[in-house]
């Protein structure tokens, strides 16, 4: 009998974008990446849609697209991120999607996920259907297809989650297997104990009423082994644990995260697991919407009582009280339930809000709620255009729209504040917490400004003891002024002043830089256009970079006539005394977006590097000499000189790499000469600078090979990789050996492809 498996991953991070930017800020837990987004993509994302098999001598023998043989559901607010920080890695994602198809009878191995991963079982039956609507949106804008399979947050289910689930047309769900209570034949008869009778793999039927959802339940203790047991670390037995268990679909249900992230190369057994060890124990991998639709449900389930989950032994009440799921040590975690209270109770003051509000303006307030995802997906301005023409016929004017977008958005951030990962964790203090504060704070603002104010009894609702709402929510807020700042310190690297701060529009209506006595000064005004809801506001602003390389900006609302507006540029300068600044606020650098700070001061670093590089080159030659000179006499480099030696090694390193990239003449050779005049001083030249660079300057190479200029490029690409490995330049390699292996597989007899795939460990 043909035996099939289906290996189900569930990706999915929650927002972290900063909900008034529209930009995820820099997360220092994340390590070496500028946030946990860019950690996960960089070490599951990308690499599970382009994972390598290896055989015994270590050598890439084949690429595998691991989301072509898996059944996969992405967050949606995880896929609009990966979108736009990695397009190529997202365009191989929907492709999958459809190759997946091709190979089973029009069958996508994609599912939907509910949109911001609230946990469906305890939202509001009206904000439940909405979350439902998006995400099926969002998965049909992106894959062209309507969804047959949905996955539900942490796998919680109720009655009337399924019930809405079925009312919105997908075909099936997958749960964990003691979420089913019972189960018996199709055509009736008694009822059996599911911990008895229950087959994982088997599709089952769930009905009430009209409503009919087939129910897949996966297999535990294999979807276990890849959490917890590091079963892709021998993908041949793993594949024949699964062949054993599978009478006809052995389904795993796993986090996407454990390919490569939770577990390092996970991703490439993966890709042997699937394409290699499944096939050589006679199982096929297959999708579950192919499977359902030849193997209908021939029997019924019934759900345990109350809502259930994947990830709490006691129902749903991890994301409702403290039932001690998730806590760490003697750590409480007591405010889970004030938190779920205050949020529940400003739901329903808002939605009061809005239900008011938009009476006039709004044809259907709750219909127009479900249909602005439309304006969510794309933000163009035909596009709000288009739907404000069907939703909202009484936004006649600016201020109307304004007033209508705002509602608007005021939903939006009610229903992310629910996101789940805010109760998963053990402390309220944690980024994911933090995080649904932050829509919670932007809801907030956004009632006051249609004349309700709600902090106050929030605050008091949330019972935090520990200060978390005036320590690391506030300080997050960004005011118009905020905008302002950032604009004004940006003007003053550029002789023009930027066009938009970070999802906003600025309109520059006067502008003028200068440079007095060694400080730097930008000032204007401009008006601002928020990037959501269309409010706008005008401010006067002043930057400066002063001596000592300190950076700072004032910002008021009002006009200034052009004698003040002087002599405040003058002052500003250091060159004279203006008075009294007029009223407004003035931002250090420390008042300012942690990215934003971290830009300025990559500004103010190059403009002194520029100044520092000539000086740099006579000291590198200077150091390396003498270092010469000491090693040729086999006496140790004195104290000082080693470190300066090293520093100028870095330096010039990097500079060839820089060099490199803007495919300048002899750059390689540099590389290579800093390298062998190292060798001889006795010393190795860092290598962590000239990364990034060199990685681009073999991003131009691989362009090249792709693109028509094949035989010039691999020559080029395999003096860097010969210069890159002399070096110990390495970061540019995983992704180079990708495409490389691609471009080989029919080119392989293209002048330097032996070699090069020798330097590069490949056996295409």
């Amino acid at each position: 009998m043909k035996r099939f498996a289906c290996i189900h991953g569930h990706f999915y991070q929650p927002p972290r974008e900063n909900p008034w930017t529209g930009v995820v800020e820099r997360q220092p837990s994340a390590g070496r990446d500028h946030d946990w987004n860019a950690r996960i993509a960089r070490e599951c994302y990308v690499p599970n849609g382009e994972a390598r098999v290896v055989d015994g001598e270590g050598r890439i023998a084949d690429i595998v697209d691991n989301y072509e043989w898996l059944s996969f559901n992405f967050g949606p607010t995880l896929l609009a991120w990966l979108e736009k920080a990695h397009p190529h890695a997202y365009a191989r994602l929907i492709e999958a999607d459809r190759a997946g198809a091709r190979r089973l009878g029009g069958h996508g191995n994609a599912l939907a996920q509910a949109f911001h991963h609230a946990i469906l079982p305890l939202a509001s039956p009206r904000d439940r259907a909405t979350e439902l609507r998006w995400g099926l949106a969002d998965f049909k804008k992106r894959f062209g297809r309507e969804a047959e399979g949905l996955w539900l947050p942490e796998c919680a289910a109720d009655a009337e989650t399924l019930a809405d689930v079925a009312d919105a047309g997908v075909k099936f769900v997958i749960l964990e297997p003691h979420q089913a209570d019972a189960v018996r034949a199709a055509a009736g008869g008694v009822w059996k104990n599911a911990a008895d009778a229950l087959k994982p793999g088997t599709p089952y039927l769930w009905t009430a009423g009209a409503r009919r959802l087939a129910v897949f339940f996966y297999d535990g203790p294999l979807s276990r082994a890849v959490a917890f047991e590091r079963a892709m670390s021998d993908s041949r037995a793993f594949a024949g644990r699964t062949a054993a268990r599978a009478d006809d679909l052995a389904l795993l249900a796993t986090d996407g995260e454990s390919y490569g992230h939770h577990e390092s190369f996970a991703e490439m057994g993966l890709a042997h697991y699937l394409r290699y060890a499944l096939p050589e124990k006679g199982v096929e991998p297959v999708n579950l919407g192919w499977y359902l639709a030849r193997h209908p449900p021939k029997h019924e389930v019934r759900l345990r009582p109350g809502g259930t989950s994947w990830s709490c032994a006691h129902g749903v009440e991890r994301w409702r009280s403290a039932c001690g799921c998730g806590a760490v040590g003697d750590g409480s975690v007591e405010w889970r339930a004030p938190l779920r209270a205050a949020l529940e109770s400003l739901r329903d003051k808002l939605a009061a809000l809005y239900e008011k509000e938009a009476a006039g303006l709004l044809a259907e307030p709750w219909a127009a709620r479900d249909a602005y995802i439309s304006v969510v997906l794309d933000r163009s301005e035909a596009n709000v255009a288009a739907f404000l023409s069907r939703h909202a016929p009484g936004a006649e004017d600016g201020d109307s729209r304004t007033r209508a977008l705002t509602l608007l958005e005021l939903q939006r951030h009610s229903l992310m504040m629910f996101t789940s990962c805010g109760w998963f964790f053990d402390s309220l203090s944690r980024i994911e917490p933090v995080q649904v504060l932050l829509y919670a704070a932007r809801a907030l603002e956004l009632a006051r400004a249609l004349g309700e104010d709600h902090e106050p009894a929030f605050v008091a609702a949330l019972k935090d003891e520990t200060g978390v709402w005036p320590r690391l929510v506030k300080p997050q807020i960004v005011t118009p002024d905020h905008v302002a700042a950032h604009y004004a310190v940006s003007s003053l690297f550029e002789d023009q002043p930027p066009a938009a701060v970070h999802h906003h529009r600025a309109d520059s209506q006067r502008f003028t830089r200068r440079v007095e006595g060694g400080v730097t000064v930008a000032a204007g005004r401009a008006e601002f256009y928020d990037g959501c809801t269309g409010a706008r506001w005008t401010r006067t602003f002043f930057a400066a970079v002063l001596p000592g390389q300190k950076v700072q900006a004032f910002v008021c609302a009002g006009d200034l006539p052009e004698d003040r507006f002087e002599s405040l540029l003058h002052s500003a300068a250091g060159s004279g005394d203006a008075g009294a600044l007029p009223p407004g606020r003035l931002f250090l650098l420390r008042d300012l977006r942690p990215d934003e700070r971290e830009k300025v001061l990559t500004k103010v670093l190059k403009r002194r590097l520029a100044r520092w590089e000539s000086a740099g080159r006579d000291q590198f030659e200077d150091a390396l000499a003498l270092a010469e000179q000491f090693r040729g006499l086999d006496l140790p480099l004195p104290p000082g000189l080693d470190e300066e030696t090293t520093s100028s090694l870095a330096h010039a390193l990097a500079d060839a790499a820089r060099r490199f990239a803007e495919d300048s003449f002899g750059a390689l050779d540099e590389i290579k000469s800093v390298v062998a005049r190292a060798k001889a001083a006795g010393v190795v030249a860092p290598s962590a600078r000239a990364e990034e660079p060199f990685a681009r300057g073999v991003e131009r190479l691989l362009a090249g090979l792709e693109n028509g200029a094949a035989e010039h490029a691999a020559a080029e690409l395999l003096e860097a990789a010969e210069a890159a490995n002399a070096a110990g330049i390495g970061d540019w390699r995983a992704a180079a050996q990708v495409r490389v292996f691609r471009w080989l597989k029919s080119r392989k007899d293209a002048p330097h492809a032996a070699r090069l795939a020798e330097l590069m460990r490949l056996r295409p």
